[in-house]
């Protein structure tokens, strides 16, 4: 029986989505809608989340998707929070501001390009530096303790955005190594857990959803923290 061809397109149409997110957080970037903008890029990360698990399920991956999927990474992960953080935050800092926004970008360039060519080679159980969805993530990070009013130690915003907008994007063009999820192969006891705790974080996100939102966020800097640690710690044990 000949296969409905409307099938391979689901796959790209929701990569799509994901571009359109992005490009609509510009927009409520340059009108100043701050809160728009972050659940925009939010959004596309969901739809990031979703075509790949499509693809995958329905055995439609393809070149071309690989290729969509960078562009719509490009735009939704790279530019769209670099725009956004320059235009509410980092302006006070003039120029500088403005060349901390281009190292985030191009840096996720820089990245989405290796990563489609890495991608070309047969497939590692690990990857290097972080995804751009999860720098896009960390260096949101400011705005979420904003939409609660979180006043923690009184931080200075801009010192913060900068910081994680730098340390950002050289995780994303490092070389440290990550463990992929996708390759990590679970027992059922485990896959139980874990939905479990999934079900938990989505009953949370529908309760307190930026308050929740600002512990993952912070919760997965930590944990990028303690890596590149341990990684620095078996770099200067193998050259010692």
């Amino acid at each position: 029986m000949k296969e409905y061809s409307f099938i391979k397109f689901i796959p790209n149409s929701i990569t799509l989505m994901s571009l359109i997110a992005g490009l609509s957080s510009i927009k409520f970037s340059i009108q100043g809608n701050w809160e728009l903008s972050v659940l925009m890029i939010m959004l596309a990360a969901f739809f990031d989340f979703f075509d790949g698990w499509m693809a995958r399920k329905l055995k439609k991956s393809s070149q071309f998707g690989a290729e969509l999927d960078s562009l719509s990474d490009f735009i939704s992960f790279g530019l769209a929070p670099a725009l956004l953080i320059n235009l509410s935050i980092t302006y006070q800092l003039g120029r500088l501001g403005w060349i901390f926004s281009l190292f985030f970008i191009v840096c996720a360039a820089l990245r989405l390009a290796r990563f489609n060519i890495e991608n070309l080679r047969e497939q590692s159980k690990t990857f290097f530096g972080i995804p751009s969805p999860a720098a896009a993530g960390v260096i949101m990070i400011p705005f979420y303790i904003n939409f609660i009013n979180f006043d923690f130690l009184s931080i200075d915003e801009i010192y913060l955005s900068s910081s994680l907008v730098v340390y950002a994007g050289i995780m994303m063009i490092s070389r440290v190594p990550t463990p992929s999820a996708k390759n990590i192969k679970l027992s059922p006891l485990y896959m139980r857990l874990i939905t479990i705790l999934v079900i938990v974080i989505l009953i949370f996100l529908i309760t307190y959803f930026w308050q929740t939102t600002l512990f993952l966020a912070v919760t997965y800097l930590f944990l990028s923290l303690v890596n590149l640690f341990f990684y620095f710690t078996r770099l200067f044990r193998a050259n010692s």
